[in-house]
This record gives C-alpha cells, structure tokens and sequence, in this order.
C-alpha cells in the first residue's frame, strides 16, 4: 500500500471514514429533497427510480458504518465504499440525462461531485485509493456519456459548450489533475506531522534537561536532611513506644480490675443463692413459712444484684470495644425517672427510704433512651445504697435552652475529696459495701460517665463525709431536636 502518512494510524483513517460516512447522510438529505421536488412536478415514474437510488445508498450508507465497527481498520471497506459513490453518482447521473435531457451527462451538476468524491478519498489517507478513485471516476462518467452520446441532440453540441466528445475529454484531464494534486496532500500532511513531531522532541528533551537538574537538586536537599529525618524518626519512634507502654499499662489495669470483679464482687451473690437454696432444699419441711419466705426474698435480692452487675460488666465491655452505639431521640425526663424509681422499690422500700421528686412533664432530653435509663438506675440505686435506713433521695430536673440538667441528691454517707477525684476512673474506682452492706462492682459511675459522654453530656458530682452526695447530669435539651 502506498502510504505518504507513515506517522499516521490506521485510526486516523478510520475516522476519514466515518467523515465520508457524515458527507453521505448530508447528500442523501439534499436527494431527499430533490426526490420530492420531481414528485410535486409530476414526475413519478423518475421520481420512483430516483427514491429506489436513494434507499439503496441509504441502506448502503447503514451497512458500511455497521462493517467500520466489526473490521475497524480493514483496507477493503475504503476501496468498497469509495467504488459504491462513484457507481451510485454515475447512476444518478445517467437516470437524470434518461428522464430529463441526454445532455445532462456533460452538463448536469451533480458531474461536481465526482471531484468531491475524489477529494473525500484524501481523508483516508490511502495514496493508492486517491489513484483508484481517480481512474475510476474517469472510466464511469466517460461511459455514461458515451452510452447517453447518441440520444443527444446535435444541434446542442454548438450551442453547448463542451456538450461534445472533447468535453469528456477535458472533464478526464481535469478529473485526472485533481486526483493528482489529492494524491500530494497526505506528503504535505506527512511534512507538517514530521516537523511538528521534530518540536515537541526538542521539547521534550528541554523538559528531561530540568527535570533531571531539579531532581539533582532535590537529592542534594534529601542528603542534608536525611540525618535530621532519621531523628525525627527516632524520636516518633520513641513516643510511640512509650504511648504503647502507656496503653498496656492501662490495659493491664482494666484487666486487674475485671479479674477482681469477677473473683471479688460476682461471687458472694452467687454464694448467697448458693446456701440459702441448699439450706431450702434440705429442710423446705422444717422450715417456717416465714423465713422461707424471707429466704426467697434474699435469694432473689442476690440474683437482680447479679444480674445487675452483669449488665454492667457487658454495658462496659461495650463501650470499651466502641460497640455501643448512641441512638438519640427525645427523652420525657418525668416519665423515664418514674419508670426507674418503679423498677427499684423493692430496693428503697426496704431501708425505708423516702424519694422526692421536683421534675416537671415538660423537661425533655435529647438522648439514647436505653442510656440514659442506664445512667439514672445506677445513680438511683447508688443514692440508695450509700443513703441509711430511712433517709432522703431528691431527684431534680430542669430544661434551659439548650441543656435538660437532672440532679440526684442524697443525705447518705458522702465521700471525701480523693473519693470525688477518682469516682470516674477506672482503675482508682474501689467497690464500697452499702450502709446495710450492699455489694457493687464500682463499675456503675464509671459506665455512667461513658455512656453520658457520648451523647453529648456532662456528669458532675458534689460530695462531703457525712453530707451526702450530689450529681448533675446535663444533656442537649430536647425541644430543640423537634
């Protein structure tokens, strides 16, 4: 194949292609046209014939574009397609010198784009299809004149100019130059590639050139500071270490103090349904109605001190692994502090103990529900076991605009200043027996805390020997969250 475009692909031709492919669909909207002009002159019959070319160059027009697709590159289909224009134009030629005059073939002008068919054989950069398109326009429109020759009226050869066999003969010349100087464009296209692709090497080298010199200079900047680096490094390295001491040392201690309360505050529960339970079943005959009943009472008593702790331990494995996951709604406080002190009076009303409320129905919280009734069952229930028989619990609460503060307070034992410090911390907290020897994991504040500060909160306490002690809870308020 001769080709002047050797820095040219063959997707540069596919896409002349698919420009001729564009040119068709134009020309067969101009026929349409001229098709409808002969039907409204009344021309049917050669109106018919015109329409059935067109169809079929339609239909030709949708094949082609369907074999680029499949054969993307396939010399054969430029040389088919390019020998369809010529033949289709040749016959229209011929079928309008037949229908209208025989001396259309040297004087119609649709004779024109047969040089425009020369010209889109240039776009697929193919000199040897310039060539073929050439010869071949030459030999078709010399053979429909030449076929048409005698029907033409020789009076018209002097009236016409160039309506004779010499104008076929210019037409050829003329045909023939023009694919000559087509066939010159893909080298002048090839010089322009050429010396364009001979710029963008220069540039191309210029780039490398600073690229390498602002490498070289880099890597003499990354030597300076490669020790300073180094010590940067060692020094991270170090922090990191110790912040992983730090972390051990606080996991060793959080595992102290779950060993301690599994071996320390969840047996004597346990031990107490242990004994009494063994004592029932041995002499449940001899044993008065009375004390059984106090027994079940006390087993009973054991087994929701458990259960509690329990559920503390599993709140707090939660939370120390992030699996515990506020889901905030608004919270009616009065509601949610009944439901708590209803949950606990068997609790209360065994020491004898008075709980006082001053919460309106109107004061709202925007919190997780199943947390907070959490925080307010363990400051409830440790108000009440640090509170002596017959003493006092005042629950408080209040709604400003932007905060719901909740306060239990109690006249119990209190604690003193390293007791309020410590209250929240894991690993200083120490489980306290109640005024009427309660037992606890110390596990209850510290949950609170945790649970109060992941949705959004605060928790304060307030607290001297002998005085009693008093919490703040405060919240997001939840009107603000309607």
């Amino acid at each position: 194949m001769m080709r002047y475009h050797s820095l040219l692909s063959t997707e540069d031709a596919d896409w002349g292609e698919r420009q001729v492919i564009r040119f068709r669909w134009i020309l067969v909207s101009a026929i349409l046209v001229l098709i409808g002009y002969i039907f409204l002159s009344g021309e049917v019959e050669r109106g018919l014939i015109s329409l059935s070319l067109a169809v079929v160059y339609i239909f030709y027009n949708s094949i082609l574009n369907a074999l680029l697709r499949r054969f993307k590159g396939a010399t054969w289909i430029r040389y088919i397609s390019s020998t369809i224009d010529v033949t289709i134009l040749s016959l229209h030629i011929f079928n309008y010198s037949y229908f209208f005059t025989p001396i259309a073939v040297s004087t119609a002008p649709s004779l024109f784009v047969y040089a425009i068919l020369i010209l889109l054989s240039v776009l697929r950069y193919d000199g040897w299809l310039v060539i073929y398109t050439t010869a071949y326009v030459v030999i078709c429109s010399n053979i429909i004149y030449f076929v048409r020759y005698p029907n033409i009226d020789p009076a018209l050869f002097s009236q016409v100019a160039s309506a004779g066999p010499e104008g076929a003969v210019y037409r050829s010349v003329y045909f023939i130059l023009m694919g000559y100087f087509m066939f010159s464009i893909p080298k002048m296209i090839n010089r322009l590639v050429e010396k364009q692709n001979v710029v963008n090497k220069e540039r191309r080298e210029i780039e490398i050139k600073l690229v390498l010199e602002t490498l070289r200079k880099e890597m003499a900047m990354q030597s300076v500071m490669k020790e300073q680096q180094l010590n940067n490094q060692l020094d991270s390295h170090k922090q990191f270490i110790q912040r992983q001491n730090k972390e051990l040392e606080k996991l060793n201690e959080t595992k102290d103090k779950l060993f301690s309360i599994i071996g320390k505050d969840l047996r004597p529960p346990f031990c107490i349904q242990s004994s009494l339970s063994e004592l029932l079943k041995h002499d449940i005959d001899h044993i008065d109605k009375e004390v059984m009943l106090e027994n079940i009472k006390t087993i009973h008593r054991a087994a929701n001190n458990a259960l509690d702790m329990h559920s503390n331990l599993m709140d707090w494995y939660l939370t120390q692994n992030n699996a515990l996951h506020p889901q905030p709604v608004v919270v009616n406080i009065k509601k949610m502090i009944d439901k708590v002190i209803e949950g606990q009076s068997e609790m209360w009303n065994a020491k004898g103990i008075t709980i006082n409320q001053s919460v309106s129905e109107e004061v709202l919280a925007y919190t997780d529900e199943r947390m907070f009734e959490k925080v307010l069952i363990n400051l409830i229930s440790n108000a009440v076991k640090f509170t002596p028989n017959n003493g006092e619990v005042l629950i408080k609460a209040n709604m400003s605009e932007n905060d719901c503060l909740v306060e239990v307070i109690d006249n119990g034992i209190g604690m003193n200043e390293q007791q309020v410090e410590e209250i929240f911390l894991l690993n200083k907290t120490i489980s306290s027996l109640g005024t009427n020897n309660e037992n606890g994991t110390g596990l209850g504040l510290v949950l609170c805390k945790e649970m109060i500060d992941k949705n959004n909160g605060s928790i304060n306490v307030n607290s001297h020997p002998g005085e009693g002690t008093h919490f703040e809870v405060s919240l997001p308020a939840g009107f603000s969250r309607n």
